[in-house]
This record gives C-alpha cells, structure tokens and sequence, in this order.
C-alpha cells in the first residue's frame, strides 16, 4: 500500500462542505489522499483520530479521507461526489474525530439520504432562483450538474463498496 495527498479531492469536499452548509466539518482538518494498492472492496473511506491519540499527541479532531485507487477514478464525476458526500456524513456534529455508523436511532447513510444530500448539491451548485445570478450562467451551471447527475454509472448511487464479478460468485456459493 502507498498513499499520496491529493489536493484535487480536498478541494472537491471542500465544495461540497460549502455548498451543503455542513458547519459543523472543518475542511482544514480533513486530510484526503488516493491509496493505491489496497485489495478493500471499497472505493473510498474515512478514518477518524480518536480521543485517545488527539489527547496523546497535543492535537485536535482531524479526518482523513482515502480515495481507492484505480478504482474510485473509474466511476463517473457524479458517483464520485455521491461516495465524498457518503464520507462526509460518517462525521458527527461533534467534529470530534469519531466516526459516524451507518445506522444509528436518529440518523442512518443510506442510498436514500445520500441521494437527498446530493440533489441538495446540485441545487447548491446550480445557484439560487432569485434573480442574483444571470438566467443565462443559472442555465448553464444547471446543465452541468444535471450533467453531472445523469452521466450514468453501472454501480447504486452512493454505495462505498465495488461490486466485482469474482466477489458475487463467492458469496452465492457460501
């Protein structure tokens, strides 16, 4: 396994950070980087630094998101921002450096919630309805998030896990 930053994929968080209001995440203590060589059926992952390490090095809450490579850079834009949506909602209000379950009593990740949160981006990215930005660059920047949107992907919005032809044969024979 190695890992690199990626600057490209921190900046893309950081959009989506912005444009759905999430206040409670600081980009500046999320770190992203593109591992390559992982044999992970996921195409991206979040890590947390727990309390324990945070107390133990002197330092604060941070997040560290990992891009699967090659395959997280096969999927298409808006699959690609659907999974960094899908990260970015395992971090609690707490910013604590924990990590968000999937299903807890009062909020779940799912396809659905994902997808809510995605729709919210585009309509983010889009701009707002009132007149504050050209009808001619409202259209164009709602082009290309539905675009983006539809550009299609083989695999269910928002899952974090690759499906590989190998993987489902072995679990039909288990």
């Amino acid at each position: 396994m190695r890992w690199e930053l990626c600057s490209r994929t921190h900046g893309r968080l950081a959009r989506i950070v912005a444009a759905l209001g999430f206040g409670h995440v600081d980009p500046a203590r999320i770190f992203c980087v593109r591992g390559y060589g992982s044999t992970s059926e996921a195409w991206a992952r979040i890590w947390g630094l727990p309390a324990l390490w945070q107390q133990v090095l002197g330092i604060g809450p941070a997040y560290v998101v990992e891009i699967i490579e090659p395959e997280f850079g096969r999927l298409p834009e808006a699959e690609q921002d659907r999974i960094l949506i899908h990260e970015l909602l395992h971090i609690p209000r707490t910013f604590s450096g924990a990590i968000r379950p999937h299903r807890t009593p009062t909020f779940q990740i799912t396809r659905r919630s994902v997808e809510r949160y995605y729709q919210r981006y585009l309509t983010a990215v889009a701009g707002p309805a009132d007149g504050s930005v050209a009808p001619e660059e409202r259209a164009a920047r709602t082009e290309r998030a539905v675009d983006a949107h539809t550009a299609g992907s083989p695999v269910p919005a928002a899952a974090h896990r690759r499906r590989s032809p190998r993987g489902r044969r072995e679990r039909a024979l288990r």
